[in-house]
């Protein structure tokens, strides 16, 4: 037997701690192991309607450099994992429960260019029949932080991830030519249900971006690199490895500031105020441009680049030497990351 903070152990109870401890550990290291076991690759040759970013280079990338593709980690695997038995649950409610007729589960669809080309493929969780109607469905969960602060198609503009949703509503709805269908929302207690409605003005506008990165995969080429600080999103791109391998990943250092962080969410509700959203979004930014990789709570993070670049003095030369007289600039960005995004 042992002593320890004034108890008496006996050998057998011992035992049994660690073995709790080692069996802990084991269910952690198997579930692990069964995850990234689960994590695939898979071959892409044409784009994905449920995957039209913001980046017109991620989208060229993800055709074209498929197998370059960084794979995501157990933890979001658990994620999708959690969000497919989700769907089937909201299936469940919706027919044997609510008794409603859901068919055509995960129908595809084409998008062709004048060629008859396919550019896009995809699919949509369903339909229900209503009224001898077939509306389509499609199911999205999310954390309940998340699912709180949707209640309109406006709160999806605010975060990529939602934006992406909305492009593949209306790409389905125009593949099939559909006037409307449904997002079911689920937080994997409570549902919200959101009306979509066909758009052709904002149909229009996915189909030019898609027409014009399908000539880019077709070339094999890419297109440019936007400014790095309207390039949301590439710090957790899948090809920023490859796209912008110059990107540092530096270590984050840590800021508690409760004065920052309400800085930030007020800059965020600001965005559609653009005078007082540029005021302030300045104000920020100012404080970091001689940092390098700043997480502020556990919301933010804000990444500051200093380039280097040439530019024309024309101060000092004539019109037909400009050239002659290139200097070398440096240019800080200051990019702020909504973490929640």
């Amino acid at each position: 037997m042992r002593r320890g903070s004034g108890k008496i152990l006996l050998s057998h109870e011992i035992m049994s701690y660690q073995n709790t401890i080692k069996l802990a550990e084991e269910i952690i290291e198997k579930r692990n192991n069964y995850l990234r076991d689960k994590i695939k690759i898979y071959p892409t040759t044409n784009f994905r309607a449920s995957e039209i970013p913001d980046c017109d280079r991620q989208m060229v990338y993800s055709v074209l450099n498929w197998k370059d593709r960084k794979k995501h980690d157990e933890g979001l695997q658990a994620i999708f994992d959690a969000g497919n038995k989700e769907e089937a649950s909201v299936k469940n409610r919706l027919g044997y429960e609510l008794g409603f007729e859901f068919i055509q589960q995960q129908a595809d669809f084409e998008i062709k260019n004048t060629k008859s080309e396919i550019m896009c493929r995809g699919h949509i969780d369903g339909k229900v029949l209503y009224h001898g109607e077939a509306i389509p469905i499609e199911i999205k969960s999310m954390d309940g932080n998340i699912f709180n602060s949707i209640h309109t198609l406006d709160d999806f503009k605010k975060r990529a991830i939602h934006r992406k949703y909305l492009r593949q509503m209306q790409l389905y709805l125009y593949g099939n030519n559909e006037e409307a269908g449904l997002f079911i929302l689920s937080n994997f207690r409570h549902d919200k249900i959101l009306p979509v409605a066909l758009d052709y003005g904002e149909c229009e506008k996915i189909l030019q971006r898609i027409e014009r990165n399908w000539e880019f995969v077709k070339a094999g080429e890419y297109p440019d690199v936007p400014d790095f600080a309207d390039c949301s999103g590439c710090e957790h791109c899948g090809f920023n490895h490859i796209c912008l391998p110059d990107i540092e990943h530096t270590k984050a250092m840590m800021i508690d500031s409760e004065e920052i962080e309400m800085q930030l969410e007020r800059r965020a509700e600001l965005k559609e105020d653009a005078d007082a959203y540029k005021e302030l979004d300045e104000e920020i930014k100012e404080r970091f441009k001689e940092t390098d990789n700043v997480l502020i709570g556990t919301n933010w993070q804000v990444i500051t680049k200093k380039n280097k670049g040439k530019r024309v003095d024309t101060k000092l030369i004539p019109d037909n030497i400009k050239k002659q007289y290139e200097v070398e600039t440096e240019r800080t960005t200051v990019k702020i990351i909504d973490l929640r995004q």
